[in-house]
C-alpha cells in the first residue's frame, strides 16, 4: 500500500499538464496508468482520499485518458477509481452545503 501511495502521489505531483510537449504528456499518462492499476480495490479509496480538490480534478483527467487508450483489464479498474472519485466528489458537495447552511 505505501509504495502504491507514494508512486500515486508523486505521479499527480509530476503532471506535466502545464507541458506543450505531448510526447511528455503520453509518458506521464502511461506512468499513472500503470500506478492506478497497481492498486488493489481495497486501496483506491484511501488515495482518493488524500487528495485535495485540484488533485482530484487532474486524476479525473488521468481516467479519462486511459479509458481513451485502455489497456488489458485497465478499463474495469479505471471504472473503480471514477466510483471512488465520484463518491468523493458527492460527499464533498455535501460538506459544502452544510457548511453553507451553517453560515446562513
Amino acid at each position: 500500500t505505501g509504495d502504491a501511495l507514494r508512486a500515486f502521489h508523486t505521479a499527480i505531483r509530476s503532471s506535466p499538464a502545464n507541458m506543450k510537449s505531448q510526447a511528455m504528456k503520453e509518458q506521464a499518462q502511461g506512468t499513472m496508468l500503470k500506478v492506478l492499476t497497481s492498486f488493489k480495490s481495497s486501496e483506491i479509496e484511501q488515495a482518493v482520499n488524500s487528495l485535495d480538490r485540484n488533485g482530484i480534478d487532474l486524476l479525473m483527467k488521468y481516467i479519462y485518458k486511459g479509458f481513451e487508450k485502455p489497456t488489458e483489464n485497465s478499463s474495469a479498474i479505471l471504472l473503480q477509481w471514477h466510483e471512488k472519485v465520484r463518491v468523493w466528489c458527492a460527499l464533498g458537495s455535501a460538506r459544502s452545503l452544510l457548511l453553507l447552511n451553517e453560515q446562513w
